[in-house]
């Protein structure tokens, strides 16, 4: 066999055993809220909720940064990078075994309503993302175009598509938090 021909059964072996090789799974819905989402929308109120007009009815641009404008658009490329990698997830799992959930620690506390507190487990979210997986990547891809609007908002520095999203980003959680964990009212911060 010629020294090439060796070479390129070599390659196409690699490249087969590479693209056979499983996918690792996505990151669990957990972790992608308490690394990504929650930080990274965290983010963009911060920089935002100091650049309102003076009518309070809109952002300043002026009011926002060159630094403001580059975590902003990371932010919002991280939103979107994590959304629709769980959107287009095969399977979704909610949490890692043995992983906490956020407010599973606080199940049976009062709340600021006057309920006690009632968290779903992470069984719970799991049976609720298995029963209707279509609407969870559907949520997922909602987030996943709101990360796209800040990216792009950041790039041209336009606070008009800007403060739609941070005005709007808590009925984007909500919409996913009411259908997956059960609830829209936060827990209460761990002590």
């Amino acid at each position: 066999m010629s020294r090439a021909i060796a070479v390129a059964a070599l390659a196409l072996a690699v490249l087969l055993a590479v693209g056979c090789s499983p996918k690792p799974p996505p990151p669990t819905v957990n972790a992608s809220m308490t690394q990504v989402m929650a930080p990274q929308t965290q983010t963009i109120w911060d920089i935002t909720s100091h650049a309102f007009n003076a009518r309070g009815d809109g952002l300043d641009a002026a009011k926002i940064s060159p630094a403001d404008w580059a975590k902003l658009e990371e932010a919002g490329r991280q939103l979107r990078d994590r959304a629709l990698l769980l959107a287009n997830a095969p399977h979704v799992i909610a949490a890692a075994p043995g992983e906490t959930i956020m407010g599973a620690d606080a199940v049976g506390a009062p709340s600021k309503i006057g309920n006690t507190w009632d968290a779903a487990s992470a069984r719970q979210v799991q049976a609720m993302i298995d029963a209707n997986p279509k609407l969870f990547a559907e949520r997922a891809r909602i987030l996943a175009d709101a990360g796209g609007t800040v990216v792009k908002a950041s790039k041209t520095q336009d606070v008009g598509p800007l403060y739609k999203v941070s005005s709007g980003m808590d009925e984007v959680c909500d919409g996913c938090h009411q259908k997956f964990w059960g609830t829209d009212e936060p827990p209460p911060y761990p002590k």
